[in-house]
């Protein structure tokens, strides 16, 4: 009876760890479109696996990272197109091509959530660019794109905004304008061990000072998360 009740159990912690845990395949897009009028250099990820049962997730996800591109695309084409025009209208030459140029980090990708942030810097004349960030966090069962609010406890701000003066990374004292909270941050990403939040240029600083990502470990934020 015994040895029955044992290898019964075992048989139970064997299957428990053999649980295969999803992987996602990731493909990067690349797309490039320069002329003498522009130059656009497009980077961002897609998503796909072998599970049914998660592909369908991935595909909704990979057609509202494909919208967000193309609309930052055809903005930046239209403004470039209005701007050229007017100078044209002056006859003033164009100095140099305009540029857009898109890039990705992506912080989680598994069988739980997506999270990936885009980058977008866009110059089209002027002392210097605009450098804007895209939080898409994306809970694959729930087929769900997560808001701050859906992901943090905005009842402890107050800890949390604690965590984030804690662990704000400046070493030269650059950072001067504001103290960063969970009112100004630009976006929050999620990874499997930290919280990953990105302050734009102009919010804790002046712009030589650049952007800022505070990067809290996840055993700092328990309690403090809405997500399981």
């Amino acid at each position: 009876m015994k040895t029955t009740l044992f290898i019964t159990l075992a048989a139970l912690f064997l299957l428990s760890g053999c649980k295969k845990e999803v992987a996602l395949d990731t493909k990067q897009i690349h797309e490039t479109d320069k002329n003498t009028k522009w130059e656009i250099d497009i980077t961002h990820p897609t998503f796909s696996t072998t599970e049914t049962s998660v592909e369908g997730s991935c595909t909704v996800f990979n057609d509202e990272i494909s919208a967000l591109v193309n609309g930052i695309k055809a903005a930046f084409v239209e403004q470039a197109k209005e701007t050229i025009a007017l100078l044209d209208s002056a006859k003033i030459q164009q100095v140099a091509p305009y540029q857009l140029l898109i890039q990705d980090t992506v912080f989680q990708a598994n069988e739980n959530y997506i999270s990936v942030r885009l980058t977008s810097y866009e110059y089209i004349g002027g002392a210097h660019g605009i450098t804007n960030f895209y939080a898409l966090n994306y809970d694959i069962k729930t087929q769900k794109f997560l808001d701050k609010k859906q992901i943090l406890d905005y009842t402890k701000a107050a800890d949390i905004n604690a965590l984030l003066k804690t662990h704000l990374q400046d070493p030269d004292s650059c950072f001067s304008f504001e103290t960063p909270t969970v009112e100004n941050f630009t976006t929050v990403n999620l990874s499997l061990h930290s919280l990953e939040f990105t302050y734009a240029q102009y919010i804790l600083g002046p712009y030589s000072c650049g952007y800022t990502t505070i990067s809290i470990p996840r055993t700092k934020m328990e309690g403090l998360l809405l997500l399981k």
